[in-house]
């Protein structure tokens, strides 16, 4: 008994020595935030915790145990510590934890675990150790913590204002849209360029207009869920850098295959930052500003598409802009377009590497202080452009949700390719988990809903985008057709031919020591025709071909009539030397019909203003599905 007297006496002494070190040390930590702080009320939180109680039994000293295991604080204190903390504590500056460690920064609350017996004896749980809960519990906390979060941080977005901030963002964010913009019409204006430059039969045509949004549908399964692991701004910044760099390859890559790989690789990360620039946004727009600014914020897709019409109509038919070395390397004007169309997405990485991250991503990923100094810079950023530098950012601490992460410990032990394989789980998982909720029974109908009209806007305004330039130049052929002149039963001998030959059908002629050297055959059709003892010399030819004709002791050399331009003809004791490689760019027959096409596109791409304007204005006045 006495040995148990003694060691109730030092167990007192301990308590009472430790909670004297917490009563200086919250002293030293309300000086430095300032004696003011204490009269201001928290508006925003009123969960509350306990302090340390005196104890005259041999209790375990401690926060009793509450009902839930959330974030708790009060602004109240007990009242024997009243006098003694009056003077420059604050609550919104320090805390407490179970282990008796004080720290200093934004407040968070103190984490208290659930207790299944007693508080402490041999029955209580040891210290540090947490209950086991069933996982549905801690998805019903998430969903609790996230509808409060998304209260709070309505109101601390008002507070913070609308202004230079938001409009800087805008601007950056609009560039990242229109490099996406951009690279979605890329495809269509080089298609009628690049079917010749690389020998591309219909349905190569067809995947190359169906791979960049092939890659869309990936990155957008891929991306999103990685916007809500390492953070919008990262993840989009790693999209557009994707975009850019494919981008770049594409306008030096010579093959089809790798052609269509580098398109691919751009359409994976137009996929992701397309939808994760609005998320984005988003969470630096408050209710009454999201609507009409994420429909300002479209008008830089409409930009992009007519920076995209504009570069081509200045570049792709300026065929001087080309080069080549030797036949197999070459370098024509619609790939300088498409190397053009890669500087909006350089442009954007840079803008964006000066934006904070989303402070609604910290808190939901309870990163409480990083959130904190991002809104306040968003609120410091707004007054001092409105002429109010004085204003204080009132808030003090905000919601976090807490992290189904906290119950998983990796430990120091496992490999970094486990750790990896662990993280990519996750990821798997959580790209899973949000697949799966668009379909749960709450937003099934409106998930259906909006497929339906993303579909039918996408079917009709992208497949026009792809369709028309090759269906103008459709047009003009027909129209270039109807001009053809025709030659009957020729008799040409001992004539040089160096000028282009276009546009000509020759019937029954006969050819007999002609030249013809140093010159360009554009649609050009020979039909039953002799040639005898003719020189064929550095010929470029397009859409030019002999049928039923007869060549004897004919020589080529250096050309590209290759014989599949020979149809059913007969060759006698000719020679075909150091003929042209590969598929030569076609030249155009009419270079206002080349504008033309260009120029309808930059037409429909305008066509979107008015649209913009109708939605921004009235989006949030007649509401979004009468708008829609």
């Amino acid at each position: 008994m006495e040995d148990d007297g003694r060691y109730r006496d030092g167990r007192s002494d301990f308590i009472r020595g430790a909670k004297d070190i917490a009563k200086v040390a919250k002293k030293q930590v309300g000086k430095k935030m300032g004696r003011g702080a204490d009269k201001m009320a928290d508006e925003y939180t009123k969960r509350s915790y306990k302090r340390f109680e005196e104890e005259d039994d041999d209790e375990d000293y401690g926060g009793a145990p509450g009902n839930d295991a959330g974030y708790h604080r009060n602004d109240s204190r007990a009242a024997n510590d009243e006098d003694e903390d009056a003077a420059g504590h604050s609550d919104s500056t320090e805390g407490h934890d179970e282990d008796d460690e004080i720290y200093e920064g934004e407040y968070q609350g103190i984490p208290r675990a659930d207790s299944g017996g007693k508080p402490g004896g041999a029955d209580g749980l040891d210290a540090g150790q947490a209950p086991f809960r069933d996982l549905s519990a801690y998805e019903a906390e998430r969903r609790k913590d996230q509808e409060e979060l998304a209260q709070q941080y309505e109101t601390i977005l008002q507070e913070c204002g609308h202004g230079k901030f938001q409009w800087t963002l805008y601007f950056v964010l609009g560039l990242a849209l229109m490099a996406d913009g951009v690279e979605i019409f890329v495809v269509g204006f080089v298609l009628p360029s690049a079917e010749k430059d690389m020998c591309l039969s219909e349905p190569n045509k067809g995947m190359l207009g169906l791979i960049v949004y092939l890659g869309m549908m990936v990155g957008a399964f891929v991306w999103g869920g990685m916007a809500d692991r390492i953070g919008r701004r990262q993840t989009l910044l790693i999209s557009l850098s994707i975009n850019s760099v494919a981008a770049f390859f594409s306008s030096f890559v010579q093959g089809y295959s790798s052609f269509l790989f580098c398109r691919l690789a751009s359409g994976v990360g137009i996929g992701g930052s397309i939808p994760i620039v609005f998320s984005y946004y988003s969470e630096f727009l408050a209710q009454e500003k999201r609507g009409e600014h994420l429909s300002w914020l479209c008008m830089f897709w409409m930009i992009g598409g007519i920076y995209a019409s504009a570069m081509a109509w200045a570049i792709i038919p300026h065929y001087g802009w080309s080069f080549q070395m030797g036949s197999a390397y070459q370098f024509h004007s619609w790939r300088v377009f498409v190397l053009v169309c890669a500087l909006p997405s350089v442009a954007a990485i840079c803008a964006l590497t000066t934006m904070p991250e989303s402070p609604r991503f910290f808190l939901e990923n309870g990163k409480h202080d990083e959130a904190w100094m991002i809104l306040k810079q968003v609120h410091d950023t707004n007054m001092r452009a409105k002429g109010y530098p004085e204003r204080v950012f009132s808030v003090t601490t905000i919601k976090t949700v807490k992290q189904m992460d906290e119950l998983v410990d990796m430990g120091e032990s496992l490999a970094w390719h486990q750790k990896w394989r662990m993280k990519l789980s996750a990821l798997f998982n959580q790209v899973r988990g949000n697949f799966l909720a668009i379909f749960s029974p709450e937003y099934r109908r409106t998930t259906y809903m909006m497929m339906a009209v993303w579909f039918s806007m996408s079917f009709s305004y992208y497949g026009l985008t792809v369709w028309f330039p090759d269906m103008i130049k459709y047009l003009q052929k027909q129209e270039y057709s109807s001009r053809t002149k025709t030659f009957t039963q020729e008799h040409v001998e001992h004539v040089t031919f160096n000028f282009t030959l276009e546009n000509q059908v020759h019937k029954k002629g006969q050819y007999f020591n002609d030249k013809f050297m140093n010159l360009k055959m554009k649609s050009m059709v020979f039909e039953d025709s002799l040639f005898e003892e003719c020189y064929f010399e550095d010929i470029t030819s397009s859409n030019t071909f002999f049928k039923n004709c007869t060549f004897i002791a004919t020589l080529f050399y250096n050309t590209d009539l290759f014989k599949y331009r020979l149809i059913n003809s007969r060759l006698i004791n000719s020679t075909f030397l150091h003929n042209k490689e590969g598929c030569l760019l076609s030249d155009v027959s009419d270079d206002n019909n080349a504008y033309m096409v260009y120029f309808v596109s930059f037409l429909g791409t305008l066509a979107v203003l008015p649209g913009n304007i109708v939605s921004a204005l009235l989006m949030d006045k007649i509401g979004r599905l009468r708008m829609l």
